[in-house]
């Protein structure tokens, strides 16, 4: 089982905001200097370092949150338009999934089988 991703980010508030809001992670296992770990369902962590985020990253560089159903992932999509995200890839076929940028780039996505 995956446990965490590891980002360097160039605001690590901004974005623990993005994915406190958008995906869940709230809770502030842990915070210093370098490091913001946070954590969210499921047991999984996201660890942000404040740097210079890695430019210009590939297209398929990406990672994802599983979502319970196709219906979840279609309220994800309308809550991030709502909210102005870019959508990079989406599809309903198969396996639902969206894809937004946050703050530095990265492509993240929600999905369900």
């Amino acid at each position: 089982m995956l446990n965490h991703v590891a980002l360097t980010v160039s605001d690590r508030d901004r974005s623990a905001e993005f994915y406190g809001t958008h995906f869940g992670m709230t809770d502030r296992v842990h915070e210093d200097e370098h490091l913001l770990i946070l954590g969210g369902p499921g047991r999984a962590l996201l660890a942000l370092s404040t740097g210079e985020p890695p430019t210009p990253l590939p297209r398929t560089n990406h990672f994802g949150f599983l979502l319970d159903d196709a219906a979840a992932v279609r309220a994800a999509r309308e809550r991030f338009a709502a909210a102005g995200l870019e959508e990079t890839e989406w599809g309903d076929a198969g396996p639902a999934r969206v894809q937004v940028l946050d703050p530095d780039g990265y492509r993240v996505e929600a999905y369900a089988y």
